[in-house]
């Protein structure tokens, strides 16, 4: 079907070949996410990262890596997991690294190893931090993350002592907390996002749990109106929730998202997602065997990874979803395409 004839926006997606020259081949990438432990001090019940081998990067894997993202001109790192980051012995030293390299940073944990050191480097060297709680009360976190009062009570310390230094720092640091939602968890919404308010963040966001389309936007909209004001903001993943009316088969039928985000595992392996850690079939390569992340990310194998990929296997709603959508306009028939 021939469409768009007169979109210049969408003609221009035709010329990969042009763009690529333009934004220089090989240096797709935007973001990676980065396991520097399989190690946790939660049990998540559903937890979906866990992995029977313990394993974390070394100083010389975190440098070598930090210097394949700057020569990639990576933009963004998510420290996460895999693991819970906050649990290296090198955090510190890692997110300051990171930042020397001109990396943005970006942290979700689980909040419970936190303190005061933690706090303020977070604070100095990353760009944002969100805070996994899913929860409004001891009880309700114990069926979530596995843990007893006790966690529940240093977690929301934690969070209260965090909101202390960005707030003396005048940091520009966005700080918040983490809700996954599903048909179990929507009678704590409002719980969450109350006692998120109390801690002093910046934003409360919820997002769903895995394959759960409960649809939350009724409660979502009523809470916004109420909480979201003086600085506070309830926020949602709002791509993810409006992709529940169009069911978990996804419109499009390649990951192009593979291109501009990976994931580097603890065990300095490079992933082509972030879901399927782990998973050989969606394996690039590793660093262990002596390849550079650069030469890894450039290599034929990554085309591979993308050929083989099938889309409709994937996670509904996963974190390439929204873009796939927009890159979608790449193998779309457009009339006209010479006449931009």
């Amino acid at each position: 079907m021939l469409t768009n004839q007169f979109n210049p926006q969408d003609k221009l997606l035709q010329y990969i070949d042009k763009i690529n020259a333009f934004l220089s081949i090989g240096k797709t990438l935007v973001v990676a996410e980065l396991d520097l432990t399989n190690r946790c001090n939660n049990r998540c019940p559903a937890c979906i990262g866990k992995n029977t081998v313990k394993d974390e990067l070394t100083w010389n894997e975190i440098q070598r890596i930090a210097d394949g993202l700057q020569e990639l001109d990576c933009k963004g790192v998510i420290l996460s997991g895999g693991g819970e980051p906050l649990l290296h012995p090198l955090f510190i030293q890692t997110i300051a690294l990171l930042q020397e390299k001109g990396l943005q940073i970006g942290i979700n944990t689980n909040g419970l190893a936190l303190d005061q050191e933690k706090a303020e480097a977070i604070v100095k060297y990353c760009k944002y931090c969100r805070i996994s709680l899913d929860s409004g009360d001891a009880e309700f976190y114990r069926k979530t993350h596995g843990m007893d009062a006790q966690a529940f009570d240093n977690v929301v310390k934690n969070i209260r002592l965090f909101a202390a230094v960005k707030k003396r720092a005048g940091a520009l640091l966005s700080l918040g907390t983490g809700f996954l939602t599903s048909k179990e968890t929507v009678g704590q919404m409002e719980r969450f996002v109350k006692l998120s308010q109390e801690c002093g963040v910046d934003f409360a966001q919820f997002r769903p749990f895995q394959e759960d389309t409960t649809d939350i936007s009724a409660e979502y909209e009523r809470l916004k109106k109420i909480y979201d004001k003086d600085g506070f903001r309830v926020v949602a993943s709002q791509q993810k929730y409006k992709a529940f009316k169009e069911g978990k088969k996804k419109p499009y039928n390649r990951c192009r998202g593979m291109f501009f985000s990976t994931v580097i595992t603890a065990n300095a392996r490079v992933y082509a997602c972030l879901h399927h850690r782990q998973d050989p079939r969606y394996l690039i390569g590793d660093m262990r065997a002596g390849i550079s992340l650069v030469d890894i990310w450039n290599s034929h194998r990554k085309w591979q990874v993308f050929e083989q990929i099938d889309v409709q296997e994937c996670p509904a709603f996963c974190r390439n979803d929204a873009i796939n959508r927009t890159l979608d306009g790449l193998s779309e028939k457009v009339f006209h395409q010479e006449f931009l």
